[in-house]
């Protein structure tokens, strides 16, 4: 079984359009190796060592990651540095690379849409951006989707139903009553808590991320409205087995594709 590169990114870019990229991130090819053809391909949340020794043992060709590679500008590929040190293995062994970040997030069926289904709501729709426009300019949407529990229920038990799905028991923090009913919630999964003010504006009960700060929590305190900080990885886990079955769907009868079993969750209890 094998494909053409070209057809396979031309495949991936239809479950995560490049339309879709903010001005900062950097989508799409890390590492080109110049193969023509691709016979196996491993899904993961991020290149890591462990992921590398994965792809070399199940002898991958190709690895497609949430995180980008190369996600700052380098200005040398330094063995001592530990992205350059990953980039020379993966050439190394022949490896090629690609990203879909913010082009998944908010694709149909990506990180955050996949995440409010898993969930249970319904009625998911985008986040309306409704600050005012800065320089006469304003995206429509903000990353992030919303939508509503058919049965409303506490935040107390909200928390449980995150921490069954995503497997995080003990890990998540949150801030608001766990007596108050939850019916329409917000999410952005990985670093979003810039998503929250629209959130608050479009009426949600509650906000569901990673990464928040602290004055991001008392904003949310002060407000009103409820917030869990599920964590980064937490809230992205989900990546490799969604994409994995969305590219599984298109071209799974042409080329091998492997999720990940690297957990590369870089936190651990101490306690």
């Amino acid at each position: 079984m094998s494909m053409k590169m070209s057809e396979l990114i031309a495949e991936i870019e239809i479950i995560a359009p490049r339309e879709l990229e903010e001005e900062w991130d950097n989508c799409g090819m890390q590492i080109n190796m110049g193969i023509k053809d691709v016979n196996r391909v491993l899904v993961a949340l991020e290149v890591t060592k462990g992921v590398i020794a994965e792809a070399i043992e199940k002898r991958i060709d190709f690895i497609i990651t949430h995180h980008p590679l190369i996600f700052h500008k380098i200005d040398v590929v330094d063995n001592n540095n530990i992205t350059g040190n990953y980039i020379i293995e993966l050439i190394k062994s022949g490896i090629s690379v690609y990203s879909a970040h913010t082009t998944f997030d908010d694709a149909f069926g990506g990180n955050n849409e996949y995440l409010a289904e898993i969930i249970g709501l319904t009625r998911v729709r985008k986040i309306k951006n409704l600050r005012p426009a800065v320089k006469g300019f304003a995206k429509e949407f903000v990353i992030g989707k919303m939508g509503n529990f058919v049965e409303p229920i506490t935040m107390e038990e909200t928390c449980k139903l995150l921490e069954d799905v995503l497997g995080i028991h003990g890990e998540l923090k949150a801030v608001g009553d766990p007596r108050k009913i939850i019916k329409t919630v917000g999410l952005c999964t990985g670093s979003g808590a810039d998503t929250m003010t629209a959130a608050i504006k479009n009426g949600c009960d509650l906000f569901i991320t990673g990464d928040v700060r602290h004055h991001e929590a008392q904003i949310a305190k002060e407000t009103g409205i409820c917030l869990i900080d599920a964590g980064h990885y937490g809230t992205e886990r989900i990546f490799a087995e969604n994409f994995a079955n969305l590219l599984r769907k298109n071209v799974g009868s042409k080329i091998k594709i492997i999720e990940s079993e690297i957990n590369s969750n870089p936190f651990a209890s101490m306690v």
